[in-house]
């Protein structure tokens, strides 16, 4: 047997004897590696003492490792290095004066330049934060915190983002492992006790019958959007004018006003006059029931469309609203 191979499998056999001894293990995955190491032994005929000045398999993998990882990412050059600071602090100049998309250009271009600097990733995300692309942010801040774990600021960052988004939970728990890195953080302690306060109102909210948060339902961007969808629709259109019609058709038709009729045929108007509004509601009335509904069916379509499941949240919290004796009128 050539000797490099001899020195392999005798490298191989000592780690798994040292595995053995390190009793980090239970008697089962230890019996196993001792099994796993005779077989060794007796299929190339190794002594069963091993020789200890073999290779450390351990140390070589380790150091193959970071050899490995270093030839694929060199370090940048002291230029690059310099040339991506400077990109940083335009950066930060136009964050200053609310040019975000130009600061996002120049922290991208300092990251080409030098990729292994935490505090670039950082501050694109607050430029993505500020354009509200809080995914985004949030992606910046797990690549930060990948080149410095400690870096306390990325938490805290990703934190607004996941606030940003609504997802307290997630919130409060990078607030908390940044505070864990620096705990006299007074933002992240404040940030933390507003986070902790909505996830307290959300568990309230469940168990008072449904758990309903208006404010973030409107808030949510699909809601807004839909709200958008809903006034750029001509259907919708109509039925708001209507609506305007019928509340504020007596002002602007009132002054138009003439004599008493005293015909047959402006009888007759007047009579079919008297059946549109006992069917479409009386002008310059109260507007009528059927435009209220009409705009409510208008709004439920766009939901249903839009997302099914908060359609059957909102159905399910009026219904245990309405069937929870709590939620009544107060006495």
């Amino acid at each position: 047997m050539p000797n490099a191979k001899s020195d392999l499998y005798r490298s191989i056999v000592y780690f798994l004897q040292t595995e053995c001894e390190s009793g980090e293990y239970s008697s089962e995955i230890t019996e196993s590696l001792e099994v796993a190491k005779q077989c060794l032994e007796s299929a190339f005929n190794l002594p069963a003492e091993t020789n200890r000045s073999v290779p450390d398999l351990l140390a070589l993998f380790n150091a193959a490792s970071k050899g490995a990882k270093s030839s694929s990412q060199p370090e940048p050059t002291e230029e690059a290095k310099t040339m991506a600071e400077t990109l940083k602090n335009q950066g930060n100049l136009c964050m200053k004066e609310g040019q975000f998309e130009e600061a996002i250009a120049c922290y991208t271009k300092a990251i080409e330049l030098s990729p292994y600097n935490a505090v670039y990733f950082c501050n694109r995300a607050a430029a993505h934060s500020r354009l509200e692309q809080q995914d985004k942010a949030i992606e910046d801040c797990q690549s930060a915190l990948k080149i410095d774990p400690k870096y306390s600021k990325a938490y805290g960052r990703m934190g607004i983002a996941y606030s940003s988004l609504g997802d307290y939970s997630k919130a409060a728990e990078a607030y908390r492992k940044a505070l864990e890195l620096d705990p006299t953080n007074e933002n992240c302690q404040q940030n933390l006790a507003l986070a902790e306060e909505r996830l307290k109102e959300s568990g309230i909210g469940n168990a008072a019958g449904g758990g309903l948060d208006i404010g973030a339902i409107l808030n949510n961007p699909m809601m807004q959007n839909i709200a958008c969808q809903l006034m750029r629709d001509p259907n919708t259109q109509n039925a708001m004018a209507d609506l305007f019609r019928s509340t504020f058709g007596a002002a602007s038709g009132g002054s138009g006003g003439g004599g008493v009729p005293t015909n047959a045929s402006t009888n007759a108007a007047n009579s079919t006059s008297d059946t549109d509004a006992a069917q479409n509601g009386p002008i310059g009335g109260p507007p009528n029931v059927d435009q209220f509904l009409r705009l409510g069916q208008q709004l439920a379509q766009q939901l249903r469309a839009a997302n099914p499941q908060l359609v059957d949240q909102l159905r399910q919290t009026f219904q245990n609203t309405s069937s929870d004796p709590a939620a009544g009128p107060t006495q």
